[in-house]
């Protein structure tokens, strides 16, 4: 089984995959990142009916993608940044035609950034963060990201890791993503996250009956 998936970021992708893997139990999955450029670069053969037109074109040229490299499995990713309901409610609408056309289609929409997420759990730390602690609501923060002492999610998150002198990498991403517990994030980020949880456990029984 090959997911190809498009999220908006390097440290994105470092997440979703570890996630996906976790929420499902299952290591072994195939990931592929299929970035902007590739997709805004692929050459319609409007195969099954599929149109690239109109709204969310990266949607519909990565069902393309992926049928044309033969996988009927896609992974679409947008951080909600305020929105979560109209962002989610759009990707679900895109995904429709396609789940007519038998694609297997996940939408993932952290509410608000997929640092909000990281901010679940603190084990996944290398000790209990306390300047500053993990917010209690790690999905109702937010503020100005040009202001390093907001609340904005990505800048929290810095925070919380320089008290490690750790550096906002892809690995560190990847590291807390494995590290973080799957009941925790359920916790704490109870609606984008228990919704990603949700669907992921609907798109891997989908692809059971196949």
């Amino acid at each position: 089984m090959t997911i190809y998936l498009h999220c908006e970021g390097v440290t994105d992708y470092a997440v979703i995959p570890a996630l996906i893997k976790k929420v499902c139990n299952s290591p072994n999955i195939n990931i592929q990142w299929i970035k902007r450029d590739i997709l805004r670069n692929f050459t319609i053969h409007r195969k099954r009916g599929i149109i690239i037109s109109g709204h969310y074109k990266n949607i519909k040229a990565l069902a393309a993608y992926s049928l044309q490299n033969g996988s009927k499995y896609i992974a679409y990713h947008q951080d909600a940044d305020t929105h979560y309901t109209e962002v989610y409610n759009a990707i679900i609408s895109e995904f429709k035609p396609l789940r007519e056309n038998g694609l297997f289609c996940l939408a993932i929409v952290p509410k608000e950034m997929i640092e909000s997420w990281l901010l679940a759990d603190d084990n996944a730390y290398p000790a209990i963060p306390c300047e500053p602690k993990l917010p209690a609501k790690p999905e109702e923060i937010w503020g100005v990201r040009s202001d390093a002492n907001s609340n904005h999610p990505y800048n929290y998150f810095v925070r919380v890791l320089s008290q490690f002198k750790l550096i906002d990498n892809r690995d560190i991403y990847t590291e807390i993503a494995e590290s973080s517990c799957v009941d925790i994030l359920r916790l704490r980020c109870p609606i984008s996250f228990e919704q990603f949880y949700e669907d992921v456990q609907l798109f891997m029984c989908e692809e059971s009956t196949v």
